[in-house]
């Protein structure tokens, strides 16, 4: 009895120890692509990268394997396997790791592999899952595992010894359309068979992890430079990742760190792989672009849009433009761009209102025109983009990417041209890294589900999407980047460059002259640009000393000259001038002391806009200059004031009703009129010559008795307020 004992122990013991592979053994992942998808050459970057010897098998046939997405399949890989593994099944000390590759990255190289193969001490391992697939009937047929391990087998990885692999995968018929995963889950059900080829299930995820249905057991961990996958039901570091199943978003989503994509410490280290140079290239030389211009609705700060589209550095004669407007609004920025510009590039096709295009008809049109026009790239952006980086063509050429987009946000906002997750409803859903990646606290090329807005795709990628666009059920948008996904085509946004901004088109008020200058509230970064002086920052400065043309009376630049126009044109568009006469119905008492001929900013709407300035713009300086004072920004007084020989022409000595009064010139001296500008009796000090856009501020009452000097020629336009009345 105790020899017995002993012997069992020695026995049991023994079975369990690794096997010891020999020295010289080595491994051969072998693969089934019939095209090189994205995802196919993802895979192959993860085993170039880990220097794993791939052979792809099947590359360039016509797949008959059934559309496994959507049901049963993959037959064909078991047919293709069988023939590599003729020609391999002699080789000694040779493992042979079969992998799907659309779907599935390396995390590890052939050492750890090997590794982790031999500790199983079996001569074949399949991947394993949560799911019973595709027969759920065959549920009770598999070894019971404990709670924490995967029960059931996924073919989509296993590995083994050629010969014993060679012999598990001849046995039995098997058609292309035939499932995979069935033929050889019924092999490894088969005891017999299972115990004479020594094979078992990675219940715990040593080599191989299953995603589908354990995102929540796994974690994205770094290490230095690297970043790997830990389960924490299995307490494993799984050496290939396989996004099998509908988690194909949350998959590429995890491939945007795995196989050191990207970590904290060392950046992103993929995003100078592949890519192209274009510097030094003869402008003649570059590649043939198409553009596609879309304004589905009315949108603020088109004729901003279109000069940034002009100043774009790329060859003009390398660009082929398509625009499409569907509103009349946009006439008159379509046909001002199109008059300036049209001569330079190689074409411009426009689609107006009267062509009565959808939206998807006229995306899928700009698709089909770049493939008439041998085009090689195809750049779609929507009129809500404001593209400020004039290298941005050139830039997204070089990323080399099927398709990429330059991240553009509404400023301030969380707004953006991407989703960085999908729900099951198919629409937006906050991914984990969203918010550091729309404020660039971790900055590189995102494999992302969804971009709208502004993207560039490779001209070789349109026969496999022409005609998404439409789709009766969901948006433009939406559709196109469904398909996209549907053909393993990746999406990305590149947040390594500041690109440009998207304006809100929400609420956009198109009922006055000049829509832009309302833009204030809705779209303050757009609105500054265009309507605030350039220097205005620099005048705010501590170290900058303002000039002082008088004694407490300060000169600043404050607005742009468009702003001077857009608001000359506003006022002469309203064309209700008082008539500078002392009774004045729109004041509260009926009475004007020292009327001008004006127009006040609440008789054209844009009373609470002009407050809104005064508050965000000209108090700041006003607490610079008059140290000590702090402007509650109440106005009721503000208008602009017309100056002309004939009408009125001047205006007496008084003082204003204001603790500090500011006037803007709108228009410029000895150019657009002569004469003119306050003159300060008590210091006999004038400003003759005011500055187009330059504001001057002096203080209200008691000290600045003044008056305004004849204009002698043209017309003089000045915006006063009487600041804290």
């Amino acid at each position: 009895m105790e020899w017995k004992i002993i012997f069992v122990f020695c026995v049991v013991s023994f079975s369990y120890l690794p096997r010891t592979s020999a020295d010289n053994e080595r491994v051969q992942v072998l693969t089934v692509a019939t095209e090189e998808t994205d995802g196919f050459r993802r895979f192959m970057r993860t085993a170039n990268k880990y220097q794993l010897n791939v052979k792809v098998l099947g590359l360039g046939e016509k797949w008959e394997g059934g559309n496994m997405a959507m049901s049963t399949g993959g037959g064909q890989k078991v047919m293709l396997l069988r023939k590599a593994l003729e020609e391999l099944k002699d080789e000694k000390d040779l493992v042979v790791m079969f992998v799907d590759s659309y779907d599935l990255i390396f995390t590890a190289g052939e050492k750890e592999i090997l590794q982790a193969f031999n500790k199983f001490n079996a001569k074949v391992v399949f991947s394993a899952e949560d799911f019973c697939w595709p027969d759920r009937r065959l549920e009770s047929q598999y070894p019971i595992v404990r709670m924490t391990e995967k029960r059931y087998l996924n073919s989509g990885g296993f590995i083994g010894l050629v010969a014993e692999l060679y012999d598990l995968v001849t046995r039995g018929d098997v058609k292309a359309a035939d499932d995979d995963q069935l033929f050889y889950t019924k092999l490894f059900l088969d005891e017999q068979l299972r115990a004479k080829l020594s094979v078992k299930l990675d219940t715990r995820g040593e080599i191989f992890q299953n995603l589908n249905g354990a995102l929540e057991e796994v974690t994205l961990k770094f290490k230095g430079s690297s970043g790997y996958l830990y389960n924490s039901r299995t307490g494993t570091s799984p050496l290939v990742i396989h996004g099998n199943g509908p988690i194909k978003v949350q998959f590429n989503s995890l491939t945007n760190y795995l196989a050191d994509q990207w970590t904290p410490t060392a950046g992103c280290q993929s995003c100078k792989e592949d890519t192209i140079d274009l510097e030094g290239i003869k402008p003649e030389d570059f590649p043939r672009v198409m553009m596609g211009i879309f304004f589905e609705e009315k949108t603020p700060f088109a004729d901003v849009f279109f000069e940034n589209i002009a100043q774009l550095t790329y060859p003009k004669d390398k660009i082929d433009i398509i625009i499409h407007y569907a509103d009349e609004f946009h006439k008159r920025h379509v046909e001002r761009f199109v008059k300036a510009h049209q001569s330079e590039y190689r074409s411009v096709v426009i689609f107006s209102p009267a062509k009565q295009l959808t939206e998807g008809t006229a995306r899928n049109r700009a698709l089909e025109a770049c493939l008439k026009h041998s085009c090689l790239y195809y750049l779609a952006i929507d009129g809500a983009v404001q593209l400020e980086n004039n290298r941005t063509l050139q830039m997204l050429i070089e990323r080399n990417r099927s398709v990429i987009a330059p991240m553009v946000l509404r400023p301030g906002k969380l707004w953006s041209n991407f989703w960085g997750s999908i729900g099951k409803d198919g629409y937006y859903k906050r991914s984990e890294d969203y918010i550091d990646l729309v404020e660039s606290k971790r900055k590189g090329i995102w494999n992302v589900p969804h971009i709208t807005n502004i993207y560039m795709i490779q001209a070789f990628r349109i026969p496999s999407i022409l005609g998404a666009y439409v789709d009766p059920e969901v948006d433009p948008d939406i559709a196109i980047c469904a398909r996209l996904r549907e053909k393993d085509i990746f999406l990305y946004i590149d947040n390594q460059q500041y690109y440009g901004h998207l304006v809100n088109t929400e609420n956009f008020d198109t009922t006055h002259l000049h829509n832009d200058l309302y833009q204030i509230f809705d779209n303050r970064y757009t609105w500054d640009k265009k309507y605030v002086h350039p220097e205005y920052k620099r005048a705010l400065a501590a170290d900058t000393v303002n000039p002082q043309p008088c004694p407490d009376v300060y000169w600043f630049p404050m607005v742009t000259p468009k702003f001077c126009q857009d608001y000359i044109d506003e006022m002469e568009n309203f064309g209700k001038w008082s008539g500078g006469k002392n009774q004045d119905e729109r004041l509260a008492g009926g009475y004007e002391n020292v009327p001008t001929v004006d127009i006040h900013t609440n008789q054209i709407g844009w009373e609470k806009h002009w407050l809104h300035f005064l508050k965000e713009y000209i108090v700041p300086l006003n607490a610079k200059v008059f140290t000590g004072y702090y402007s509650e920004a109440r106005a009721i007084m503000n208008f602009v004031v017309r100056y002309r020989p004939g009408e009125q022409d001047r205006l007496r000595p008084h003082h204003d009703s204001s603790t500090f009064t500011i006037n803007i010139a709108l228009n410029t001296h000895m150019d657009d009129y002569e004469g003119g500008g306050p003159r300060f009796l008590r210091y006999d000090c004038a400003v003759a010559g005011t500055r187009r856009g330059w504001m001057l501020m002096h203080p209200g009452r008691l000290t600045h008795f003044h008056e305004g000097m004849p204009v002698t020629k043209g017309t003089r336009y000045i915006m006063v307020s009487f600041v804290d009345p």
